[in-house]
């Protein structure tokens, strides 16, 4: 039987770096929500986009609209772990693998996503990538059981996603040599330029 794979899309985060709400920043037209379920949709039987109390989702496509599931931080200011928590009951339980992205990642493609799913064999617990040597949990895929402590982890006081990776077999796979900007996130205006000048630069070639 084909395991079945869903995703936690991250989108409630604070904005500090970037001035503003990440999910609704648009390039060529598509919000970085939009692009992202656009990219997830093809990998995956279902997606939870988390936002923080009282934001909307921003300008998706119709189709998206029916497709996706909402869930909000039912506590605010805890990162990560709060949205994994209230996004978690929202996923089919037949649902064991599970993408967790956040909604900042522009250069990100449904081919790398595949990748990281034929990396995750009976093996592994979680595969994740990571850049300089730097794993970034917060892009990766995780077995269902991994994620589910992580009620208890914040009921401890503790934020940090990594957190979760204690006791489980994990996987991590670099970026391409010739793409090796595609699992870096925008936090911050430049950064934001650099991929909207990327995008118009390959789709006016």
């Amino acid at each position: 039987m084909r395991e079945k794979y869903g995703a936690i899309l991250l989108a409630g985060g604070l904005s500090t770096r970037m001035g503003k709400d990440k999910a609704s920043l648009e390039i060529e037209g598509h919000t970085l929500l939009e692009r992202l379920l656009f990219i997830l949709q093809p990998i995956v039987e279902e997606t939870v986009v988390v936002r923080a109390p009282g934001q909307s989702i921003p300008k998706i496509n119709k189709e998206l609209e029916t497709w996706i599931k909402v869930g909000w931080d039912s506590v605010s200011g805890r990162g990560p772990l709060q949205g994994i928590v209230d996004a978690l009951p929202l996923l089919d339980p037949e649902i064991q693998n599970i993408f967790l992205l956040t909604c900042d990642l522009p250069y990100l493609t449904s081919d790398w996503l595949q990748t990281l799913r034929d990396v995750m064999t009976e093996e592994y617990d979680i595969v994740c990538t990571e850049e300089n040597n730097i794993t970034n949990p917060l892009l990766g895929i995780y077995r269902r059981k991994v994620l589910e402590p992580a009620g208890k982890i914040l009921s401890n006081g503790k934020r940090r996603p990594i957190l979760l990776w204690s006791g489980w077999k994990m996987a991590k796979l670099s970026a391409p040599e010739e793409t090796p900007w595609i699992c870096r996130d925008a936090n911050t205006p430049l950064e934001f330029k650099k991929a909207k000048r990327y995008f118009k630069k390959i789709n006016n070639d």
